[in-house]
């Protein structure tokens, strides 16, 4: 995913550019509209690049869960040893 530098501090009314790097199709948005979402789809045909507009603002719920899926099956089965030794 691509990452834009400093748009957030452009005027509300100008227009960014933004050239994809997978596949050369330029889009172009308002700065306003922009300010408003955390990624931007690239409108080239057959093309699912992601431009990261929030760099390091939002936080990976995936990983979260994962993290919290270990942690309950290392403790469940920490319980279930100690119950079979007993």
């Amino acid at each position: 995913m691509g990452s834009i530098p400093n748009f957030r501090e452009i005027s509300a009314a100008a227009r960014i550019l933004l050239i994809c790097p997978d596949c050369g199709q330029e889009n172009s948005e308002l700065a306003d509209k922009l300010r408003a979402m955390s990624m931007y789809y690239c409108e080239g045909d057959d093309c699912d690049y992601i431009f990261d507009l929030a760099p390091g603002r939002r936080t990976d719920f995936g990983k979260g869960f994962v993290d919290a899926c270990k942690r309950f099956y290392a403790a469940f089965y920490t319980m279930r040893g100690q119950r079979a030794r007993s």
